[in-house]
């Protein structure tokens, strides 16, 4: 019941998880299917409760197939195993079982396969066998074993190039990788297949292997032709673009194939649900396109219509056109919206949690309301609510959300600003581009490594910084006193900055992975302060994900500062992320 009337509150995945495993064989066939109707299994041990219900209900067409996908899915008890086998096992095919050994077997699931092994054939019992010798790492000699036309199965191909990483055969792993030549679409894990073949692409790349790294990348063959997009998780679609990218830029940048990155740029782009990643693949397109002698205006003027982001920048540079930010378009809330929204649970939760300070529950509930709003009306009484509560960061996180479904409306939210103190002039839209995306201007965010407050900051690097500036310490002031966290922010950035040459990119990268990784950046890629260092690479070889796309959106935050607030204005106006780069060239 709790579920049904409050669709949409926080946690509701886990809840569904809660109520699943209450529904065994001592709940009726009727109070199971009524269940179900309403929310679909999450696991196949769901799935299988369904089954039952329905066979007990004269379904017996649908319970099979519920049966049988419960199995292939796996992920249950022994006891169930038993159970279904009992119930449905004249209706498993050989099949079914392979495929619930291979799912069981990427996932490690070894006790779980090891109770089926006499299920399946002698051939696929061999390919499993291999798989689990690989992993215990004595796999070489059952190779032999495995029939020659299983032989290019994904799972004993991972296996074995997982097998010789792991003692250290980079060699090996990239060679075996490299020659994958199977059906696209048959690797029944594309998230590890696809983090495994990017990490062995990267390295070879990094040790002047570039051919080699291109077809680990390229022949991920992790996508079924014509298979919709949408099927694959949030995680593995992420896996496509940075592989495809990948790539595309070994294609144009070190093999002199720009033909064949356009195509590679094309799949990032139409891979990506993001204005960021779409912007990504356009602007790399056009590069493509240019070197390849074609016409590259329409890939950048795709990318420049994302001007809130890293590379629509850069494309709008590239072209010459002017970078515009529309201001926040007016919304009329009418009053019968204003008094649904205020009736909701939710905002009801909410601001009862701000009564009584609990801001780390308040926020969970407040992303939950913002998942849920899907009218220009509800987004902008969502920002109202932020203001009220003193939580800026509601308005950053709705505006954001918009912005994902192409609405730029909500410009004066999505990019609040903060009352600085005089002084603070020179790196006005940094500490707002750094205070936006490391918290979204929540002022008592605290993180897993205890950086604290709006510009996160480490207790020891606050104490230190506050004793250059001569300013008292507490440790609560970070989150009580957002004017004192962003001075000592704003000069911890001046800082490393001034030590990095004051150099911008190297600064934020600093900022968020440390000036000793940022070293080891250099000593890896090169210096991006010196002539003939291309920095748009740069940046996009930086080896930790997170730094690279840290980089990349602090600087686009503070273009777009400097673009909204002209009077604070850091750069010039034309160009201003190469500037902030430190390019001599736009785009």
């Amino acid at each position: 019941a709790f579920l049904r009337s409050h669709h949409g509150w926080p946690a509701e995945t886990t809840l569904r998880r809660r109520a699943e495993k209450l529904l065994d064989a001592t709940v009726t066939p009727q109070a199971r299917l009524a269940y179900f109707r309403d929310f679909p299994p999450l696991s196949a041990q769901a799935r299988f409760r369904l089954a039952e219900a329905r066979r007990l209900t004269g379904d017996p067409v649908l319970a099979v197939a519920d049966a049988r996908a419960a199995w292939v899915a796996g992920g249950f008890d022994p006891v169930t195993e038993v159970a279904l086998r009992a119930e449905f096992g004249d209706a498993l095919t050989p099949a079914d079982h392979a495929a619930r050994l291979d799912r069981l077997l990427w996932r490690g699931e070894t006790v779980a396969a090891a109770r089926i092994m006499g299920l399946v054939s002698a051939d696929a019992r061999a390919l499993a066998i291999a798989r689990l010798e690989l992993r215990a790492g004595r796999g070489d000699a059952v190779l032999a074993a495995v029939p020659a036309t299983l032989r290019n199965d994904a799972g004993l191909v991972f296996e074995n190039a997982a097998a010789a990483k792991r003692r250290g055969d980079l060699v090996a792993a990239r060679r075996i990788m490299a020659d994958y030549a199977g059906t696209p679409g048959l690797v029944t894990d594309p998230e590890a297949w696809l983090k495994l073949r990017l990490e062995l692409a990267r390295g070879a790349m990094r040790d002047g292997q570039a051919d080699l790294a291109y077809r680990i990348a390229a022949g991920h063959r992790a996508v079924a032709l014509g298979r919709p997009l949408a099927e694959h998780s949030l995680a593995e679609r992420q896996l496509l673009i940075d592989t495809e990218w990948l790539a595309g830029w070994l294609s144009l940048r070190r093999l002199d194939h720009p033909a064949a990155a356009i195509t590679h740029f094309e799949r990032v782009r139409d891979t990506a649900q993001t204005p960021v990643s779409q912007a990504r693949g356009d602007y790399w397109a056009g590069r493509a396109a240019d070197a390849a002698g074609a016409d590259s205006r329409a890939y950048y003027a795709a990318a420049a219509s994302h001007a809130d982001y890293y590379y629509g920048q850069l494309a709008a540079e590239h072209l010459g056109t002017p970078l515009t930010i529309p201001l926040a378009t007016p919304v009329v809330v009418s009053s019968a919206a204003r008094e649904r929204f205020e009736a909701d649970d939710l905002v009801r939760v909410v601001r009862g949690l701000g009564e009584i300070g609990d801001r780390g529950r308040q926020t969970i509930f407040m992303k939950a309301i913002v998942d849920r709003a899907e009218t220009p009306e509800q987004q902008r009484l969502l920002v109202d609510l932020g203001r009220a509560l003193d939580r800026p960061d509601l308005g950053v996180i709705t505006g954001k959300a918009a912005r994902v479904e192409g609405e730029l409306a909500l410009v004066d939210a999505a990019y609040p600003t903060l009352a600085l103190p005089a002084g603070l002039d020179p790196h006005w839209s940094m500490v707002h581009a750094i205070s936006r995306q490391e918290t979204q201007f929540d002022r008592a965010a605290i993180s897993a490594a205890n950086a604290r407050g709006l510009m996160q900051l480490l207790p020891a690097t606050a104490s230190e910084q506050a004793a250059k500036l001569g300013l008292p310490y507490a440790t609560a002031r970070l989150t009580d006193d957002p004017v004192f966290n962003v001075t000592l922010g704003a000069a911890y950035y001046a800082r490393i900055r001034d030590t990095l040459g004051g150099s911008d990119l190297l600064a934020v990268a600093a900022y968020n992975a440390g000036p000793g990784n940022v070293r080891r950046f250099i000593a890896l890629n090169g210096d991006p302060r010196v002539l003939g260092v291309d920095l748009v690479d740069w940046v996009e070889l930086i080896p930790f994900s997170e730094t690279r796309d840290y980089v990349q959106r602090v600087l686009a935050n503070a273009v777009v500062y400097d673009i909204i607030h002209p009077a604070t204005a850091t750069m010039p106006v034309t160009n201003r992320l190469s500037a902030y780069l430190g390019k001599k060239t736009p785009g």
